[in-house]
Protein backbone atom coordinates (compact mmCIF):
# COMPACT_ATOMS: atom_id res chain seq x y z
CA UNK A 1 0.00 0.00 0.00
CA UNK A 2 1.26 3.26 -1.16
CA UNK A 3 1.67 5.60 1.81
CA UNK A 4 0.42 9.33 2.12
CA UNK A 5 2.55 12.45 1.43
CA UNK A 6 2.54 14.55 4.07
CA UNK A 7 3.27 18.18 4.88
CA UNK A 8 4.82 17.54 8.50
CA UNK A 9 4.63 15.71 11.19
CA UNK A 10 1.28 16.45 12.92
CA UNK A 11 -0.06 15.94 9.29
CA UNK A 12 1.37 12.43 9.30
CA UNK A 13 -0.37 12.04 13.23
CA UNK A 14 -3.31 13.64 13.26
CA UNK A 15 -4.28 11.62 9.56
CA UNK A 16 -3.23 8.78 10.27
CA UNK A 17 -5.00 8.67 13.97
CA UNK A 18 -8.15 8.97 12.08
CA UNK A 19 -7.56 6.29 9.12
CA UNK A 20 -6.65 3.71 11.84
CA UNK A 21 -9.06 4.24 13.72
CA UNK A 22 -11.52 4.05 10.65
CA UNK A 23 -10.10 1.18 9.31
CA UNK A 24 -10.26 -0.70 12.83
CA UNK A 25 -14.31 -0.17 12.69
CA UNK A 26 -14.54 -0.83 9.06
CA UNK A 27 -12.51 -4.10 9.47
CA UNK A 28 -14.72 -5.14 13.03
CA UNK A 29 -18.03 -5.09 11.07
CA UNK A 30 -16.30 -6.61 7.61
CA UNK A 31 -16.01 -9.55 6.05
CA UNK A 32 -12.48 -10.28 5.28
CA UNK A 33 -13.15 -9.99 1.49
CA UNK A 34 -15.22 -6.52 1.68
CA UNK A 35 -12.18 -4.79 4.01
CA UNK A 36 -9.67 -5.74 1.67
CA UNK A 37 -12.11 -3.71 -0.95
CA UNK A 38 -12.52 -1.00 1.02
CA UNK A 39 -8.73 -0.94 1.62
CA UNK A 40 -8.05 -0.76 -2.25
CA UNK A 41 -10.67 2.10 -2.37
CA UNK A 42 -8.60 3.97 0.03
CA UNK A 43 -5.59 2.84 -1.44
CA UNK A 44 -7.00 5.57 -4.96
CA UNK A 45 -7.87 8.15 -2.56
CA UNK A 46 -4.00 8.20 -1.06
CA UNK A 47 -2.67 7.79 -4.52
CA UNK A 48 -4.81 10.81 -5.51
CA UNK A 49 -3.96 12.91 -2.16
CA UNK A 50 -0.27 12.29 -3.46
CA UNK A 51 -0.57 13.47 -7.00
CA UNK A 52 -2.81 16.57 -5.91
CA UNK A 53 -0.07 17.32 -3.46
CA UNK A 54 3.07 17.83 -6.45
CA UNK A 55 1.16 20.35 -7.00
CA UNK A 56 0.61 22.10 -4.13
CA UNK A 57 0.57 25.93 -3.15
CA UNK A 58 -0.75 28.57 -1.03
CA UNK A 59 -4.06 28.86 -3.48
CA UNK A 60 -5.00 24.60 -2.92
CA UNK A 61 -2.85 24.35 0.77
CA UNK A 62 -5.98 23.74 2.94
CA UNK A 63 -8.24 21.05 -0.22
CA UNK A 64 -4.42 18.87 0.00
CA UNK A 65 -4.00 19.31 3.60
CA UNK A 66 -8.52 18.26 3.93
CA UNK A 67 -8.05 15.72 0.75
CA UNK A 68 -7.96 12.07 2.73
CA UNK A 69 -10.43 13.21 5.51
CA UNK A 70 -13.23 14.32 3.29
CA UNK A 71 -13.00 11.62 0.97
CA UNK A 72 -12.34 8.90 3.17
CA UNK A 73 -15.30 10.32 5.52
CA UNK A 74 -17.59 10.20 2.58
CA UNK A 75 -16.25 6.77 1.37
CA UNK A 76 -16.84 5.05 4.92
CA UNK A 77 -20.22 6.75 5.56
CA UNK A 78 -21.32 5.07 1.98
CA UNK A 79 -19.61 1.84 2.90
CA UNK A 80 -21.61 1.77 5.91
CA UNK A 81 -24.73 2.93 4.26
CA UNK A 82 -24.41 -0.29 2.36
CA UNK A 83 -23.02 -2.78 5.28
CA UNK A 84 -25.60 -1.53 7.48
CA UNK A 85 -28.13 -4.20 8.61
CA UNK A 86 -30.39 -4.80 11.32
CA UNK A 87 -28.43 -6.55 13.34
CA UNK A 88 -25.36 -4.05 12.80
CA UNK A 89 -27.30 -1.23 12.92
CA UNK A 90 -26.64 -0.02 16.93
CA UNK A 91 -22.89 -0.73 16.07
CA UNK A 92 -22.70 1.32 12.79
CA UNK A 93 -24.66 4.06 14.02
CA UNK A 94 -22.13 4.28 17.03
CA UNK A 95 -18.80 4.27 14.55
CA UNK A 96 -20.54 6.83 12.72
CA UNK A 97 -20.51 9.01 15.36
CA UNK A 98 -17.12 8.60 16.93
CA UNK A 99 -15.71 8.78 13.35
CA UNK A 100 -17.39 12.00 12.71
CA UNK A 101 -16.54 13.70 16.11
CA UNK A 102 -12.80 12.37 14.93
CA UNK A 103 -13.14 13.86 11.44
CA UNK A 104 -14.28 17.07 13.59
CA UNK A 105 -11.01 17.09 15.66
CA UNK A 106 -9.01 15.94 12.52
CA UNK A 107 -9.96 19.03 10.55
CA UNK A 108 -9.69 21.75 13.55
CA UNK A 109 -6.36 20.38 13.82
CA UNK A 110 -5.31 20.44 10.25
CA UNK A 111 -6.42 24.52 9.94
CA UNK A 112 -3.24 25.21 12.55
CA UNK A 113 -0.84 23.88 9.83
CA UNK A 114 0.26 26.61 8.25
CA UNK A 115 1.40 27.01 4.07
CA UNK A 116 5.58 26.16 3.90
CA UNK A 117 7.27 26.96 0.60
CA UNK A 118 9.51 24.13 0.75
Amino acid sequence: MEKPIFANTTHQIVVNDYLNLMLSFVKEISSETKYNNFKEVLQVIIEYHNSYGKDVDKGNWEDWLTLIPSHTSVMVNGYFAGIQTKGNLEIVRSYKVLLDNALEVLVNDLREIEYNNE
